[in-house]
């Protein structure tokens, strides 16, 4: 069972590989903003959705695309757990 932090270790891995990106796990870690650090455009948060999604084996509804959802590691992993852990209870 993932836990938030086990969970943000990996969402940080699936960043740094999926957007290319020179920086390391502590700084993304570390980031208040996700935009701040490195530029959340909307092709920088379709390719790391597939990343997301591919890593965690989820699907992210359309409806959750806001740049809300993705200007920090917490709000990300809060959702990826939230999907787990409703995948789980589903199936």
């Amino acid at each position: 069972m993932d836990n938030i932090e086990k969970i943000k270790n990996r969402l940080s891995r699936v960043i740094i590989r999926d957007l290319e990106l020179n920086i390391t796990q502590d700084d993304i870690q570390s980031a208040m903003r996700l935009d701040e650090l490195f530029g959340m455009d909307s092709i920088a948060i379709i390719e790391l959705v597939v990343g997301i999604e591919k890593e965690f084996d989820i699907r992210i509804p359309p409806e959750y695309l806001t740049v809300e959802m993705f200007r920090n590691l917490n709000t990300i992993a809060e959702h990826i757990h939230t999907s787990i852990h409703g995948k789980k209870n589903r199936t």
